[in-house]
């Protein structure tokens, strides 16, 4: 085989689109099958165009295709009847890899399915045919021995109903008179039993009182074989049509074929009709005793089937694939009969060597026609210099390997190319499941930045700031844990499944983003100090409670902590996490755990949109888009810093700065509302004095905010018409080029001249060409500049509203909280504070604990659980990624064939 490559050493990396090599790929028509075969297994190669809708297809291997379509009707035939029967078809787990497909196969394949199938149709249409005749019997019997109970009383010596009786029922007034005797005349026969209400009204209507029916349901119900279709069971009627008149009975029979009535022969006389059912009940023995010796005969044909009809279903799909393919790809060479297929095709750089030795390796073992024998060398020259009819060139500069006998060859295109590749991440059974999450909003383009790495730690941390409890943790670690350690079980019930679990295949995907979730909510409630809506006081706590009986109780004493008194706060924060007092603080609890949640949020949040702003310069510099980064990026990243980023300054200023025991002006009564200097720096108002504080945070804090009010401001007409601008220069050089181009041409030849003015003949034509190119670049223009708009005004508002996006992190923590105290005190408490005796109260205690325990993991870990999950995914796929992430990319879609289960 020959490669037409450059040897270079690739990085594989899960932070950007690996390398993509663009190569044309030439395959041999004798042993095209089996590489294609071993290139699905491996699935490392894209083929470019060859499933698009106006694709011309070569038709080679249309009647290949048409094979497999009736072989796989085949095996779908076998597969019913071993249905039916429950006859065992052996799976085979490692199909994939034990018993590769080889185009050879395919004819032994097709002689052994032809052959059992006749034989299996052969004795299952003569079973069916003695079924359907034992079914006959019984309903001829049957309707005998109701024929017979109703013409014999039970004794059997007299007449239930004497014939002249039942002469006098059905006969017509009008025909009493008449020269003839009149006689009875009776039908019996078996009707489905859905259909007999409309048969019986439509007899009615058409013979009036001339015919009496009887009818009896059958004891069981019966099979009803149609050629094409699977045996119907169904139910069934036994009747007895009676009449004087022997004139209706052709009318009659017509509507009994109509509705598929069988007719039997009924004797007679009493003993004539017992008689039959004698005989017919030794018939029945007989041919049950055939039919025993049928589905013997049956069961053995189909248990031979069900060895390999596994293999050859999954086989003869993937054959179908594979001679798809080769339908769509171009033909090429040979001077009668094309002996190439050619495609363009994309392969990972780190994948090419592999790619190589699996076409050397299938060609070698499918005996691969010799490139080099006197016959193909001339072509091979002519595949050279060959006229390209692809959208793309074909390089022609190629270094030869040393193995020349292959019947593949691999051509690498140097040239630049105007689609994009497509892009691919080399991903683990670890990275999988974040990159699920990008993927589910958008591709990544070609070597822009990956959101997955980033992912794996933002994603789970800003979902256990809305979860944050620790043992609500511990529950999604041991869950995921279990669904880690149990993973080969789960993925072979996964493979043996018939039908398909949806909601163990999600959770399965996404075990170890569960397990981060867990970990990071353990995380975070030990940062809450918080286990089952419970406080734990692990350290011993900051602040202590001086307050006596009396003054407790007096109702003019409002009941409070002062941070700044040291009887109360001794002025050394907890070591990890909150207080444990404010978890039995009451109203002092809510309001500073809101305060830190929330500000917790608006930090988390503009810090976040940072790290995206960042990324996208990172992405602005790796794809060499200089202008984006300077005229886009940085001003976005100078409005955020200016505004938001000097949000996040004040709250950690006032952190570090007041509270606790600091002396006026910076004790806790001194701080200033943040949020109230930051509406006030962006109206430019001065805050009111207050008594005995300071007037601003910080020396000349009120000069500084206006001045970065000023340059945040300054920045959005850069973001309105620095790129149109940027982009109206660069048509303009452009154009002045490609004028200065076009008069150096006309200095050239005569004879080029009089080409090029072929195209304008006279100068109206040249100035109406002009006004349409001037017409479209002002349409072009126009659109540019209302996109820029949109994006400014986007940018602007987006800033605002994606940092108020953020305090849903603060608002769904509340929530979670607030509704873990609400079942602990509903639920629980109420079994602890039983006083019934020990008899009654450890039942109720046992109650109380189970509903607590079910309410928590149904409400509080699944329901809150998966609002957690929808709200970080939003954040991560608006907030975040719309930042720097474009997603309009492709992915790499390469040609392979999905692992076999039991639903292949």
């Amino acid at each position: 085989m020959r490669v037409f490559k450059k040897q270079q050493t690739k990085v594989k990396s899960f932070f950007r689109s690996e390398d993509m090599d663009l190569c044309q790929l030439l395959l041999h028509t004798e042993n095209a099958f089996d590489c294609l075969i071993e290139l699905g297994h491996h699935g490392a190669v894209q083929f470019n165009n060859v499933y698009d809708e106006d694709r011309l297809l070569n038709n080679l291997y249309s009647k290949k295709v048409t094979q497999c379509y009736e072989l796989l009707r085949i095996v779908d035939s076998l597969h019913t009847y071993i249905v039916q029967l429950h006859v065992n078809e052996i799976f085979y787990p490692d199909v994939d890899r034990e018993n590769r497909l080889k185009e050879k196969d395919l004819a032994k394949y097709s002689d052994s399915l032809k052959r059992i199938h006749v034989e299996a149709s052969a004795v299952t249409e003569h079973y069916y045919r003695l079924d359907s005749r034992r079914n006959r019997m019984m309903e001829h019997s049957f309707a005998l021995n109701k024929a017979n109970k109703y013409m014999v009383s039970d004794m059997g010596s007299e007449l239930l109903y004497s014939e002249s009786t039942v002469i006098g029922l059905v006969q017509d007034a009008t025909t009493t008179s008449g020269a003839y005797p009149a006689h009875l005349n009776y039908m019996i026969g078996c009707i489905r039993a859905d259909k007999f209400y409309s048969f019986e009204l439509l007899l009615y209507r058409l013979c009036s009182f001339n015919l009496i029916i009887r009818f009896a349901e059958m004891p069981s119900p019966v099979y009803e074989y149609h050629y094409g279709y699977k045996p119907e069971r169904v139910r069934k009627f036994a009747i007895l049509m009676m009449a004087s008149s022997t004139m209706i009975w052709p009318k009659v029979l017509k509507i009994c074929a109509l509705y598929h009535v069988n007719i039997y022969d009924c004797p007679s006389s009493a003993s004539q009709r017992e008689d039959k059912v004698k005989e017919l009940s030794q018939e029945i023995v007989n041919v049950e005793k055939v039919l025993k010796e049928a589905e013997l005969m049956r069961r053995q044909i189909l248990e031979v089937a069900g060895r390999d009809l596994f293999i050859i279903r999954v086989n003869l799909r993937k054959a179908l694939k594979v001679y798809d393919l080769m339908n769509r790809l171009r033909l090429v060479g040979g001077v009668e009969v094309p002996r190439y297929l050619l495609a363009e095709v994309y392969i990972p750089s780190s994948d090419v060597p592999e790619v190589e030795a699996i076409l050397r390796s299938a060609s070698r073992i499918s005996g691969g026609a010799d490139i080099n024998d006197s016959s193909d060398e001339d072509e091979m020259n002519d595949m050279k210099t060959m006229p390209n009819t692809t959208p793309y060139p074909i390089e022609s500069d190629f270094q030869p390997l040393e193995d020349m006998s292959a019947g593949a060859i691999l051509l690498k295109k140097n040239r630049l190319v105007s689609h994009m590749p497509p892009t691919y991440f080399r991903l683990n059974k670890f990275t999988r499941g974040f990159q699920n999450l990008i993927d589910a909003y958008g591709m990544a383009d070609y070597k822009e930045l990956n959101p997955a790495p980033y992912t794996i730690i933002t994603f789970p941390f800003l979902f256990a700031v809305m979860f944050g409890d620790l043992g609500h943790g511990i529950l999604l670690i041991l869950f995921s844990s279990l669904m880690i350690w149990k993973h080969r079980e789960i993925e072979r019930y996964q493979i043996n499944a018939t039908s398909e679990n949806e909601i163990l295949n999600i959770l399965y995907a996404g075990r170890y983003i569960i397990l981060l979730m867990g970990v990071f909510s353990v995380y975070m409630g030990l940062v809450y100090n918080i286990v089952m809506a419970k406080g734990f006081n692990l350290f011993g706590s900051s602040w202590s409670c001086r307050y006596n009986e009396t003054t407790v109780y007096d109702p003019a004493f409002h009941v409070t902590l002062d941070s700044s008194h040291p009887h109360f706060y001794s002025g050394h924060p907890y070591p990890l996490g909150m207080d444990p007092v404010w978890a039995v603080c009451g109203q002092d609890s809510i309001t500073t755990t809101n305060s830190l949640k929330m500000k917790m949020a608006i930090v988390l949040g503009i810090s976040q949109m940072m790290f995206g702003l960042g990324l996208a310069a990172a992405n602005c510099v790796l794809m060499k888009r200089k202008a984006d980064l300077i005229l886009v990026v940085i001003p976005q990243m100078i409005f955020m810093l200016c505004l938001f980023g000097y949000l996040v300054f004040l709250i950690f200023y006032k952190w570090m700065s007041y509270g606790g025991h600091k002396p006026a002006p910076y004790n806790a009564a001194c701080a200033p509302s943040v949020l109230i200097t930051f509406i006030n720096m962006m109206l430019m108002k001065k805050e009111e004095p207050v008594e005995n504080c300071l007037d601003y945070m910080y020396p000349n804090e009120r000069m500084i905010e206006f001045a970065l009010v000023g340059i945040a401001f300054s920045t959005i007409p850069i973001l309105l018409a620095g790129k149109p601008i940027y982009l109206m220069r660069r048509r303009r050089k452009m154009e002045q080029e490609r004028e200065r181009d076009f008069k150096r041409m006309r200095r050239q030849t005569i004879a080029e001249m009089r080409s090029t003015m072929r195209y304008t003949d006279d100068e109206n034509s040249e100035t109406s060409r002009q006004k349409s190119v001037d017409n479209e670049e002002e349409h072009e223009m126009s659109e540019i500049w209302i996109h820029s708009g949109i994006h400014t005004i986007e940018t602007v508002l987006g800033s605002v509203s994606h940092t108020a996006s953020y305090l849903r992190l603060w608002a769904l923590s509340l929530a979670h909280d607030q509704l873990s105290d609400v079942l602990w005190h509903m639920v629980l408490t109420k079994g602890f504070a039983n006083t019934l005796p020990l008899y009654y109260g450890v039942p109720v205690l046992m109650a109380a604990f189970f509903a607590w325990a079910i309410l928590t993991v149904a409400i509080l870990v699944m329901m809150e659980g998966l609002s957690a999950f929808l709200h970080t995914l939003r954040l991560h796929w608006v907030e975040f990624q719309s930042k720097f992430f474009g997603g309009a990319g492709e992915s790499f879609k390469a040609f392979s064939f999905p692992p076999s289960n039991q639903r292949s």
